[in-house]
């Protein structure tokens, strides 16, 4: 339950008591007192989501950084094959100088799909490594995409001894000065006092778990692919440094439309056609068994149309065979993979041309985003192709619509708000447990900005 002090402070402010406020707002005398009352109660609810947020958000304390990250984080730069692309190094230089500031600085990276935010924390946190004697660390959604940020970080910072904590893995080496890891991280005893922490897609986790990993010291990190709501809600916690990637390290058109079961032979030959051009394709479902639109049944059809082409992929595998699936797909070995949401994050394969999602209409504006960021990694055109079972009305169509006229997470973000609103998803960004103490169901973002 959120708690009424700001909205007593906000009463006292206006001179009015809370019968007062209940009465106008059910009952107002007035037109005027109704409106007033109705302002009152909107700035209610803006006031207690600063307040639960603010409290729920440990602050860094207001001493000056302990060390000079510059050294450091040159050298690392430098030793990378790839040349950081404009936006990576305008972000990377902003976390330079919070790091450089104060102790325990609190960003949040809002990073679009493939734009390399991924290399810009693992650099600023390997500088921070390098230059204090506690270890940092990075949490994510899924072991996959653990494994994965694992075997980057083994690369390009073998001195760090990176290790993993994942379910099942071994304990890592006790001399490891970079951790990566999922939920595991939560109860595991390799973490000690960490001087930086990455929250990777950040909206998956609560503040809760965040608090679990993070002390007032600790330099934390909240990166998101999908700025939705929640996450620009995120930046308005006092203390908090948002810092943007908007641009790829390399151009991309991805080319997204909505399909009905009218349409199936286009798709088809989409299929034929990017398979033609040395193409990988992805076919998402939402659900893993059962018929018709499920992962193993559409797998077992599209082996009969493309014997030996298809693999599948989905949560419920064993993580060796999630591994087998991936490295035979990512080898072209097999260039089509059945899969669930398991690619929604984190997989990181080249030349993936097309993307047909099953029952698009199931999905957020959000996570068919991220889902489509797994296209064109390198650079290049694909299709992104949304199947429903029927014409869709309403908001719903809109959603969709939204995806195909906005590439950028950022415009997608804003038209997001405007189809369903602030409100509904106040709850999610705070705990997931958040009660207002007025129902409101819709809340912009112009709510959040202080009057000048």
């Amino acid at each position: 339950m959120a708690s009424t002090q700001p909205i007593a402070e906000l009463l006292q402010a206006h001179g009015i008591t809370p019968s007062q406020l209940i009465r106008d707002l059910h009952a107002p005398s007035t037109l005027a007192a109704g409106n007033t009352a109705l302002a009152i109660a909107r700035k209610s609810v803006v006031a207690e989501v600063r307040h639960a947020a603010k409290n729920g958000t440990e602050q860094g304390p207001d001493e000056p950084a302990r060390y000079n990250v510059d050294t450091h984080l040159i050298a690392a730069v430098k030793a990378q094959k790839e040349t950081l692309s404009p936006d990576q190094r305008k972000a990377l230089n902003a976390i330079r100088l919070e790091l450089n500031r104060k102790s325990g600085v609190r960003i949040l990276l809002n990073g679009d799909v493939g734009t390399g935010k991924t290399l810009v924390f693992l650099l600023a946190i390997a500088a921070v490594a390098r230059t204090s004697r506690n270890p940092v660390a990075v949490v994510v959604p899924s072991d996959l995409v653990a494994r994965q940020i694992h075997d980057q970080a083994q690369a390009r910072f073998p001195d760090l001894k990176p290790g993993l904590i994942v379910s099942g893995a071994a304990a890592p080496d006790t001399h490891s000065k970079m951790l990566i890891g999922t939920q595991a991280m939560f109860s595991s005893p390799a973490i000690k006092k960490l001087e930086a922490l990455v929250i990777d897609e950040q909206h998956k986790f609560s503040v809760e778990q965040r608090q679990m990993l993070a002390h007032a010291q600790t330099h934390v990190i909240e990166a998101s692919a999908t700025p939705i709501p929640r996450s620009l809600a995120l930046a308005i916690f006092d203390g908090w440094k948002q810092i943007k990637l908007i641009n790829g390290p390399v151009p991309k058109q991805i080319r997204s439309c909505i399909a009905t079961p009218a349409n199936r032979s286009g798709v088809v030959g989409l299929v034929r056609q990017h398979l033609k051009a040395g193409k990988k394709i992805i076919f998402l479902y939402h659900r893993v068994t059962g018929a018709g639109a499920s992962v193993k049944d559409a797998g077992q059809r599209l082996s009969e149309h493309f014997p030996g082409l298809v693999s599948i992929l989905h949560g419920k595998l064993k993580p060796t065979d999630k591994q087998k699936a991936l490295t035979a797909f990512a080898t072209g070995e097999q260039p089509i993979i059945v899969a669930s949401t398991a690619v929604e994050v984190g997989v990181d394969v080249p030349d993936i041309g097309l993307m047909v999602v099953s029952n698009a209409d199931r999905f957020g504006v959000a996570q068919l985003h991220q889902l489509r960021g797994r296209l064109a990694r390198n650079g290049g055109a694909a299709d992104f192709v949304m199947m429903v079972d029927k014409e869709l009305k309403g908001d719903t169509r809109e959603r969709l619509q939204a995806l195909c006229c906005h590439a950028d997470g950022f415009s997608l973000a804003e038209r997001d708000m405007e189809i369903r609103g602030f409100g509904d998803v106040l709850g999610e960004f705070q705990s997931g447990k958040f009660i207002g103490t007025f129902k409101l169901s819709r809340l912009d973002v112009a709510d959040f900005i202080p009057e000048k």
